[in-house]
């Protein structure tokens, strides 16, 4: 069980390393594609502004430091759709960073990408993105036959279903889940909008707009049930702001705030997930050290054997505010 860590420069490549991080993924968006496509078309599912590197010889930097450190680096090309020539540039970009910049795998979203590389033979693997909506055995085995090396759960997908899936897979390929920071109120895999540094994410202003309250025949609610609308109402809000890294805050020790499966890492393990998810490319690099730093404290602890019991108790001091724990809206694995 890996620990997955978000990069985007090489300079942050040492002090994740040295943090913990045993798998590097990054974004890429060459200029080229951003004087062919602006800013309206991401490569990726992150802004290309912070969200990756600019050049192949940036990740060709980057990947061979950490090809020292003896930590693989996978690439982010996981849009949701692509136009036909989006398609074929895309396909191109990622023979050019297998051949030249020496990455180990392409993390994809659009399946059309995923069947296109897969016809290519490139010496990188390829990873199905969480975009993708694997959901079940049967979705993952109907993408198996594309040749991806690893699917990466949504985080929508239970500790039970995950336990049910790997059981029928039976080591077949490697799984992903998330362990720390941001959420999606939605399934994302089924999601139209995004994430614009500018306007925020559509899920996040969806709790802050104003509403009126009235019944199918447009007759004035009763008190009682205006209460249970508002009170419905208010509960939506305080969950969109733990999905929002509980409004972008850290504890007291600076680590972040978040959506977080720390306290499920024995399960995770006892499943065979192969891959511990920390979200964050486009973050700063304290936060990404801090997260880091969290979930390799408690993988250690959970690798050396240590009481589930205990390292929960473990994982919770980290938070040290019981009460965001207490509320389960911050827990990717509420069940």
């Amino acid at each position: 069980m890996k620990i997955l860590a978000p990069v985007r420069s090489l300079d942050e490549v040492e002090m994740l390393a040295e943090s913990g991080a045993e798998e590097f993924y990054c974004g890429i968006t060459p200029a080229e594609w951003q004087q062919k496509y602006t800013g309206m078309f991401w490569i990726s599912r992150r802004s290309p502004n912070g969200g990756g590197m600019q050049s192949t010889g940036d990740l060709r930097a980057l990947t061979e430091a950490a090809h020292q450190r003896g930590i693989p680096v996978f690439v982010t090309l996981n849009a949701p759709m692509y136009t036909g020539q989006q398609t074929a540039d895309v396909a191109a970009l990622a023979r050019a960073l297998d051949e030249e910049a020496g990455v180990d795998a392409f993390i994809i979203g659009d399946l059309r990408v995923l069947i296109e590389l897969s016809r290519m033979k490139l010496r990188a693997a390829l990873h199905v993105s969480s975009i993708m909506a694997a959901l079940n055995t049967e979705a993952i085995r109907f993408l198996m036959d594309f040749g991806p090396r690893r699917v990466i759960f949504p985080r929508s997908v239970t500790l039970a279903e995950m336990t049910a899936i790997a059981r029928d897979l039976r080591g077949e390929i490697e799984l992903e889940a998330f362990v720390l920071n941001e959420g999606c109120a939605f399934e994302e895999g089924f999601c139209s909008t995004t994430h614009h540094h500018s306007v925020g994410a559509f899920c996040t202003n969806l709790s802050e707009m104003r509403v009126r309250y009235e019944s199918e025949a447009g007759e004035q609610l009763s008190p009682h049930q205006t209460w249970k609308i508002e009170h419905n109402h208010a509960r939506y809000r305080d969950y969109v702001w733990y999905l929002n890294g509980n409004g972008c805050s850290t504890t007291a020790a600076g680590l972040p705030y978040g959506p977080c499966g720390l306290c499920a890492v024995h399960e995770l393990a006892s499943i065979g997930i192969d891959s511990l998810k920390i979200v964050g490319r486009e973050q700063g690099a304290f936060r990404k050290m801090a997260s880091v730093k969290m979930v390799a404290d408690i993988a250690r602890r959970v690798r050396s054997g240590a009481d589930r019991l205990v390292t929960i108790q473990r994982a919770r001091s980290l938070r040290n505010e019981p009460q965001h724990c207490d509320a389960g809206y911050m827990c990717y694995y509420r069940g």
